[in-house]
């Protein structure tokens, strides 16, 4: 394991995949493009401006943002890390970083259905992004073999959410990880707004406190670099897919 940085802010947070995954303005464009592959598809089936599927272009790039800054918001190692708005989110991100209305167009007359829907199980079936790119979205899950491994179960990450835990149980919070906390299914009941803001708060100070953050990110690492060294070919493939898709090179047909 590399370094341990003290980090207090999303910001710092930096990870060896990080390079392995398309930014904001990529993103934007592997959308356009692959939208532009299912209107080829359409097109050639006579179903052109009838069934295609849309998104308001300005929302869409406020979801990609959205998506992309979540990387490093929301893991399954620190579960939520968003010091400057949890005090008014709680654990609702999208509600600090920002998203737009996503919307679809009418699929047309019903006999255009089955149409509309064999280019598009066309595509997603050649589609190295699983779907995600249908709505701007492209992660670790859609990676070779799902991304690097996220353990919860080692030595490192045990220790320091004891030490986290043992802080939130000092401030009346008991949870064994953030994890638990952030995914605590009561905060999908009405009225417990208050209790789940209180205790995101308490999380963060606890992140902050044990520096659980920063360990996570340096265990994070370690599995980052194990997984680009046993994925090299995999991981080659995949981006080549990306720019395929890009340069207009992946088509489909009915």
């Amino acid at each position: 394991m590399g370094p341990i940085l003290t980090i207090t802010s999303p910001d710092q947070i930096t990870r060896p995949i990080d390079s392995y995954l398309p930014g904001e303005q990529e993103l934007v464009s592997l959308t356009l493009a692959y939208y532009a592959v299912a209107n080829d598809c359409l097109e050639a089936q006579g179903l052109a401006g009838i069934a295609v599927p849309s998104i308001i272009p300005g929302d869409l790039v406020v979801n990609i943002h959205a998506d992309v800054v979540e990387r490093k918001m929301l893991t399954t190692l620190y579960g939520d890390f968003d010091p400057e708005g949890v005090v008014e989110n709680g654990y609702e991100l999208g509600d600090s970083v920002g998203r737009g209305t996503l919307m679809q167009s009418q699929l047309g007359p019903p006999e255009s259905m089955d149409v509309a829907y064999k280019c598009w199980n066309a595509l997603w079936a050649v589609d190295v992004s699983q779907g995600g790119l249908v709505m701007g979205f492209l992660g670790l899950g859609q990676m070779p073999d799902e991304g690097p491994v996220a353990n919860l179960d080692d030595s490192r990450m045990v220790t320091v959410n004891a030490q986290w835990s043992a802080c939130m149980h000092d401030q009346g919070f008991d949870y064994p990880n953030p994890r638990e906390a952030y995914l605590d299914p009561q905060w999908n009941l009405p009225g417990t707004r208050p209790l789940e803001t209180a205790t995101a708060v308490a999380d963060m100070d606890c992140k902050l406190t044990t520096n659980l953050v920063g360990i996570a990110v340096a265990v994070q690492s370690a599995y980052d670099q194990a997984y680009i060294d046993s994925h090299r070919d995999a991981l080659a493939t995949w981006k080549q897919q990306l720019n395929d898709i890009l340069e207009g090179k992946l088509t489909v047909s009915v």
